[in-house]
This record gives C-alpha cells, structure tokens and sequence, in this order.
C-alpha cells in the first residue's frame, strides 16, 4: 500500500521528494477553504484556493447558492532575492489542523514557511508567512503589495472580494527574518474589513484545534495511527459550523454544501456523536438542524424535506422521502439521550412522536416501512422499501422507546418496543435472502447482487444474519483498497457505507476480523494520497471532505471498540469490542448523558475488565464477558 505521509506527535508530514497535487478542506465560522497544494516536475511549489462563504448567497433558495472565489496560482505572494524572483521548492509538506509548507529558493538562500488556514470569527482566509535568511551573507529581499479587488453581484447586492498583502524590502542578517500575510476575503461590498493579523489568527485557529483534537473525549490506544486519525477526524467534523441567520448549523461541505442541513449528514450521521465531545458549539448546531426540520412537521403527514438550505430559508426535497423520518427518527432520539437534558428532551418529544408515527403510517402489509428512495437519492436502485428505512426506524423506535420510558411516557413506550420487536421479525422475513453466496440480505425486493448497506441491521442491533453479513462485507465481492463498494461488480464507493460497516461489525462482536481492514483504511486515508480525512465517495465528488463522514468515524470509537450507547437520558450501555492485536483503549473526558467520565478496557481471555472514572472521583470496576455489556449511571 502506498505510504506518502509519516506521523508526527500532532499530525501528520510529508516529504516533498516526488510531484503531486491534493487538496484538503478546511472551515471556520465564515468561510470554508478547499486548498489545493502540491510539488510540480521542476519541484516548484503549486498552491490554489477554493473559498466558499456561506453566509454570502449568490443566488437565493438553492443548495448551490454560496458565493465561491477560486484563486489560482498568479494569486500567491512573489518573493525577491537580490533582484531574483524566488522560485519556492518545498521540502515538507505538514498539516496539524493547519497546512504548512516549508520551502527553500534554488539557490537555498531562504527558508520560507507559509502557513494557510481559515480565519477563525473572520471572513477571511490567510497565508502566514515567515521568511528566512539561512545563507551565511546579508541578502536583500523584498516582494510587492498585493490589492486584487473584483466585484460580483449575488442575493444580497454586490459582494467585494479582495486579496491584500502588504509590500517588503529589508535586508536579511544571517538567521533573520520577517513575517508577511496573504489575506483573501469577501464581504458585501458596503461593509468595513480591517485586515486580520495573521499571526493572531493563526494562533486562534491552533487553539480551536487544540480545543477539538485534545480538550475532550481524548482516546489513546497502541495504535497510532488510529489515535492520530481519531483526533483529526474530530476536528474536521466539528469544525465545519457556519454562523447563519438561524444560528450555528453543520454543513456537510465538499465545494456544495453550506449553511444547510441534511437528514443524513446532520441529524443521522453528526448530531448523535456531538454530546460525546462536549463541544457547546456543535451541540447548538444539532439542536439548531433538529428544530428546522420540525418546522416541516405537519399534522396531515407529509414527509419532512431531506435538506432545509439557504441559511435555512428553503428546503429540497427533490428525491422524494429518502426515509427522512427515519434518518430523524434515529438520530434526534441519539442525541437527546446523548445530551441527558430532560427539558430539551421534552421540548423535542412531540417531534419524536411524528418521526414514528409517520415510519409506521408507512408499512406495508409485511410490516416494511415504505420510501421512495434512500440516502443515495436514486443513484442506484431501491425499490419502494429498502432495509435502510426500515433499519433506521427499527433503531430510532428503540431509542425512542427508553426516551419515553425516562419521560414517564410508559404507554408510548411500550408501543414503540412492541412496533420496534415487530419491525425487527419483518426485516428478517421480508430482507433477509441468500445474496451472491452468503446469508444475509437483499436492499429491496428483486435485489440479487451485494450491497454495502446491509451492514445496516448490525448497527442497529439486529444479529440474525451476523455471521453471512459479516463474511459478505468482508469478501472480494465488496471489500476494495478504498473499502466497501457501494454495490457489487461496480467501482462505486461510498465512505459512509464502509464507516457503518466497521461499528457494525465491532457491534457484532467480530473486533478480530474488522480489525484489519480498519487499519488498511485509516492507513490510506491518513497517509495515502489523499488525507488526512473520511471522504465522500467516488467517482462522484473526486473523495471531498465532506464532515459528516468524519463524525461516522468517531463514531466507530465511542459506539464500535466502546461499545457505548445511551439508554436513558442518564444511562449508558457499554459493551466492548476490542481486537485482541490491539488489546486495550482509554478514552477521557467523554462528555455524555449530562455528565463527564473516563472509560479504559483492557482485553482478558474470556472479556474486558473496564474502569469508569466519574468527575466526582468514584471510579466503578467490572469484568464484561465477551458479548456482553454494562449499564453506566450517571
């Protein structure tokens, strides 16, 4: 497997000994910036930014609507050497939450660090850079201001961008040197802009990511890449939080994606993993997608939108119901029990209760939840009722059920555990087939080649077929160098099927068989060609860095190799699953069910013996037999 990058105490460096190009995606408040960098074949530094701000709309109602500004190559600071233009060659590329490049001149003369990052609180993204006098002689260096202006109409009126920096001419002493910004922005065009200090942004961007990667929910493992990759994903999907006219809301990213939600990215994928990390911000903007959705809730029972856009002014709904209820469904009744609120459990109840009524005003006789497509929005087949669907409203029925329970809603929650255990014996008897050699399951009916999404059922709990949905996921048929193949005999992959066929696998109790095939995945993706994140899919989107993606990877931590999933508002169930080659794993400060805990599993012959370390001191001791779990009070 090819290896370009190497593992540092925070991140992650590459040597600039070959050519390549990548592209990375970076987010703050305001601004995404998707850069793309590299080494030409004369070794010459290649760099180029795609900036999208997402509060400015180019065009009202409609998902694509942020205003882009692409800047390319002929847009990056020129340095002088003693009347020479300095041609940059890097030596190492570094990213540690912020992408660093440290280049020499041909004649090695200079050192010249630049740093390139998203402001922050400011609409702004920057280039920090630091040049240096590593000859043994004075040299004179200098390089020009830059004030590039252009004007584009969009929503609001006129909107300016501008890249500004500010001009240079100094000699450089032996071992001196100097800093000098880049500063891309955009604004509408009657609003003020002091341009930002770099190196006080810089600064703020390494503290939020110090806060995401280290300030919580902090695992540790024999496996570093896997903690390395644990840390970054954490950042990237967290960070990826726009200030909008409804407040803080997650957006998936990639170039498309901003100031909207998803009923899959968000409230399915993101917001049940968000209590865990106790990052205020990104449990506002849960809070914010599930509210925007409610407003979609109609008594006649229409189905809610799959996106609300425009800083949630709009909606799409242009595949249909993808099982939009269901997604909600799952991932609303996660999250309140995840933040272990009572009144914000409360407040949200009543729309819990539409989410299931609406799945189960669509069964069909057999008991399947009807929809007119998934997730995929039509790209590939799935009948009028998919295993998706039905999985997502078995395991949001169950979800819902203890939330009731905890509420003092005892009726209703008898009435979801019954519609959960009936829904669970009707995915058996009406999905469950022999598909391509194994035992497992058919995505719709008339299905007869493999799909990546009948992992589905192990995630949420439903273990019948384990042993031929675990083989099927793990065969030639699905399994490739990127992971799961979305559908069997074509390139297609999705990383969001692979995310959920390892927790549910780990789920299974099958840690020793996943486990290798999680670290084939974390090492392409961490130090392949393309990192450091979870990707989309390809070939659609060329593997962007959507955030979401990323989220779904954590969760494999905290709901796969832990086990842990909230059972009451404050109540957690812990049933491990660690690899044996892997042997233990600690995670602190896990911030869940209103309350802070450490947890540490250490694997035994026959189980875990596992240690909870709560903030008042108690720490709580117990041998798991394999297979079982632990019920954790907070």
């Amino acid at each position: 497997m090819d290896t370009f990058w190497s593992l540092t105490e925070k991140g992650i460096v590459r040597t600039a000994k070959q050519t390549f190009l990548d592209t990375i995606e970076m987010a703050g408040n305001h601004i995404a910036a998707i850069v793309t960098y590299g080494v030409d074949e004369k070794g010459r530094l290649k760099l180029a930014r795609e900036l999208c701000y997402p509060q400015l709309r180019v065009r009202p109602r409609d998902t694509y609507g942020t205003l882009h500004a692409y800047h390319g190559e002929n847009e990056r600071q020129v340095f002088w050497v003693d009347g020479k233009m300095v041609e940059e060659c890097p030596e190492k590329f570094q990213f540690d939450g912020v992408l660093c490049s440290v280049s020499t001149d041909s004649t090695h003369t200079l050192s010249i660090t630049r740093w390139m990052f998203p402001c922050v609180n400011v609409s702004a993204y920057m280039e920090h850079t630091v040049v240096k006098n590593i000859s043994c002689h004075i040299c004179k260096v200098s390089t020009a201001a830059v004030c590039r202006t252009e004007y584009v109409q969009g929503a609001a009126g006129a909107y300016k961008i501008e890249v500004i920096s500010s001009p240079v001419n100094v000699e450089l002493a032996p071992g001196a040197s100097f800093e000098n910004d880049l500063c891309f922005s955009a604004r509408l065009h009657t609003e003020l802009f002091a341009v930002p200090d770099g190196a006080k942004e810089l600064a703020i961007r390494q503290s939020l990511v110090r806060q995401l990667c280290d300030g919580s929910l902090i695992f540790d493992c024999p496996d570093r890449e896997l903690v390395q990759f644990f840390r970054l994903a954490k950042l990237r999907a967290a960070e990826s939080i726009f200030d909008t006219v409804e407040g803080p809301l997650h957006s998936p990213g990639g170039g498309p994606y901003y100031a909207a939600v998803w009923t899959n990215d968000q409230a399915e994928y993101a917001g049940p993993f968000f209590p865990f990390m106790g990052y205020e911000r990104a449990n506002k903007a849960s809070l914010n997608a599930y509210r925007l959705f409610a407003r979609f809730m109609s008594p006649d029972m229409n189905p809610i939108p799959s996106s609300i856009i425009d800083e949630g002014r709009d909606f799409w709904a242009g595949a249909g119901d993808r099982g939009d209820a269901a997604m909600y469904l799952y991932g609303c009744t996660r999250y309140l029990l995840s933040m272990g609120d009572a009144s914000l459990a409360k407040e949200l109840f009543w729309t819990v209760k539409w989410a299931a009524d609406y799945c189960l005003s669509r069964r069909m006789e057999n008991g399947i939840i009807t929809s007119d497509s998934d997730e995929l929005e039509g790209r590939l087949p799935s009948g009028n009722a998919n295993l998706s669907t039905s999985s997502l409203a078995y395991a949001g029925l169950m979800s819902a059920s203890a939330l009731a329970k905890d509420l003092r809603e005892i009726e209703l929650a008898e009435q979801w555990m019954n519609d959960a255990t009936a829904l669970r014996r009707d995915i058996e008897n009406f999905f469950g087939a022999h598909i391509s050699g194994f035992d497992t399951y058919r995505y719709y009916e008339g299905n007869d080649v493999l799909r990546s999404w009948i992992c589905l059922p192990l995630t949420m709990g439903i273990y019948e077929r384990k042993k031929g949905t675990v083989s099927a996921l793990l065969s030639e048929k699905l399994f490739r160098d990127d992971g799961e193949l979305s559908i069997e005999g074509d390139n297609i992959f999705w990383d969001r099927s692979t995310l959920y066929s390892f927790r549910g696998i780990l789920n299974a109790g099958e840690s020793d068989k996943v486990y290798p095939y999680m670290q084939r995945y974390i090492h392409r993706r961490l130090l392949g060609a393309h990192v450091p994140y979870a990707v989309e899919a390809f070939p659609e989107g060329n593997q962007r860095h959507l955030s979401a993606e990323s989220a779904l990877f954590c969760r494999i931590v905290t709901e796969g190799l832990c086990g842990m999933m909230p059972v009451g508002l404050h109540r957690i169930s812990l049933q491990p699953s660690v690899p044996s080659s892997l042997g233990w794993l600690k995670v602190s400060r896990i911030c869940a069910c209103g309350s802070c805990f450490d947890v540490e599993i250490v694997r035994k012959e026959s189980g875990y013996q596992v240690s909870v370390a709560y903030a008042d001191g108690q720490v709580q001791d117990a041998f798991v037999l394999f297979g079982d779990s632990l019920i954790i009070s907070l």
